[in-house]
């Protein structure tokens, strides 16, 4: 088990659900208010049935030649509090998270890819 306090950024699954949905919007519109409408992104799952939700500031990487994501970092705990604030989050992936900090895994994972299918691009909330 890690003692280390886990710093990552944070991130929703939403299942089920289009970015049309009201919910989507209200809570899309709150985290705006919080963290300001150029760090909220999103973007369709790979299912094409749910969003992923992501708090980052974009930059140009050099090295690479294109921009990149970059999460707000924030403490494993600061995460949870606001994955649990929202009817819309996976339970079963905060679940596997407080699984996963037990272990000292990473935490906050969403993937591009998924049984073969990719996601959409991330779209900056508006």
């Amino acid at each position: 088990m890690s003692n280390k306090e886990e710093i990552c950024g944070l991130t929703f699954d939403w299942d089920n659900i289009s970015f049309e949905d009201d919910r989507v919007q209200k809570e899309l519109s709150q985290l705006s208010k919080e963290f300001g409408n150029e760090f909220i992104w999103y973007r369709e799952s790979s299912s094409n049935c749910g969003l992923h939700v992501m708090v980052a500031e974009l930059y140009f990487d050099k090295t690479r030649g294109d921009f990149v994501l970059v999460p707000l970092p924030l403490s494993f705990e600061a995460q949870m509090e606001y994955r649990e604030k929202t009817e819309l989050e996976c339970r079963g992936r905060n679940f596997s998270d407080l699984i996963r900090k037990d272990f000292g895994l990473r935490t906050s994972r969403i993937f591009a890819i998924k049984n073969g299918l990719s996601v959409s691009e991330w779209k900056r909330f508006k």
